[in-house]
């Protein structure tokens, strides 16, 4: 490995032929300048990998590779990285310039960490702007990463999240097959080798949530398996605080409802009854309420759900 380089930009591009360009911009025009890009083409179907060769830069590298999804791709640029740090960076959101800079910061006060993370806004519509947590003091490093789970957008998150690079490695990387929550199952693996969390207050990048906000309104089963395998496993782990637990409880009830809920969307009722009954750890008021609310969900007509489900799009 080059340790000259300090950190690898990976981008995993898929049909992102609008947004890409400007991505790659936002990179380019960090502060900190000691970096790589590897943008890794998933066999799109649009002008995606055009787009991204068209922009010409030395430190920039273009693989294109047949359609084998988010995990794969992402692989494919770790194993191509040749930076201590990997940043990953999706095709369609924004770094603020001082980003690499904020984070080289924390990797130099908390290098018992290896996972770096910054506060970020989320791009909502009609020019609404959503945010996510920001811990005080400003930056500091969190102990376990299950703490991070209590609440709210994800406080590690995908766009605004570096990783060492030998932890993501020693972790395995992505899992390949996972449609959704691969990223949330791939921090997890990594906590169990090292749950201190280094973060910045700073707003730092833009997600914009505005650029799926198709494939949002597309009614499919969010079922993040892998994750919450992880969950489950984790509450179960004797090894676990009672403030461990509870986090992590609080995200896989979230988790459930979601899963469940768009199983119930999807028409798959039997599904839906069979995971409610599946429902594991500590029943607590919240998770009891929210269960009811599912089972009431089966009985309520399909286009009363679907408003329901619209209005969670638009406030979340």
């Amino acid at each position: 490995m080059d340790t000259k380089i300090k950190f690898s930009v990976v981008i995993p591009l898929y049909n992102k032929q609008t947004y890409i360009k400007d991505t790659l911009y936002s990179v380019l025009n960090q502060t900190f300048t000691n970096f790589e890009v590897i943008v890794v083409d998933d066999g799109s179907k649009d002008d995606s990998l055009e787009t991204a060769r068209s922009v010409s830069d030395s430190r920039i590298t273009v693989i294109s590779q047949e359609n084998a999804g988010v995990s794969v791709a992402r692989n494919t640029g770790i194993y191509a990285a040749r930076g201590e740090f990997i940043a990953f960076l999706d095709a369609d959101d924004y770094w603020d310039e001082c980003y690499l800079d904020t984070i080289s910061e924390l990797t130099e006060m908390y290098p018992e960490s290896d996972i770096f993370v910054t506060a970020y806004r989320v791009l909502m519509n009609r020019d609404k702007i959503n945010y996510s947590r920001q811990k005080s003091p400003e930056s500091g490093c969190i102990d376990s990463y299950w703490l991070t789970l209590d609440g709210g957008y994800d406080f590690v998150w995908t766009s605004a999240t570096v990783i060492r690079r030998e932890t993501l490695i020693s972790a395995g990387c992505f899992k390949k097959g996972e449609k959704i929550g691969q990223d949330l199952d791939m921090w997890a693996r990594v906590a169990r080798i090292n749950p201190r969390v280094a973060y910045s207050s700073k707003i730092c990048v833009s997600y914009n949530r505005m650029a799926d906000q198709n494939a949002r309104n597309r009614v499919k089963i969010a079922h993040a398996s892998a994750f919450i395998q992880d969950l489950e496993e984790e509450m179960a782990n004797p090894v676990r605080s009672d403030a461990e637990i509870k986090a992590i409880q609080r995200k896989y009830d979230l988790k459930m409802t979601v899963y469940i809920f768009t199983a119930i969307l999807a028409g798959e009722k039997k599904l839906a009854k069979r995971e409610l009954k599946k429902w594991k750890g500590i029943k607590n008021y919240k998770n009891i309420m929210l269960r009811m609310g599912l089972r009431i969900a089966l009985c309520s007509p399909t286009f009363l759900n679907r408003w329901i489900y619209g209005i969670r799009l638009k406030i979340f």
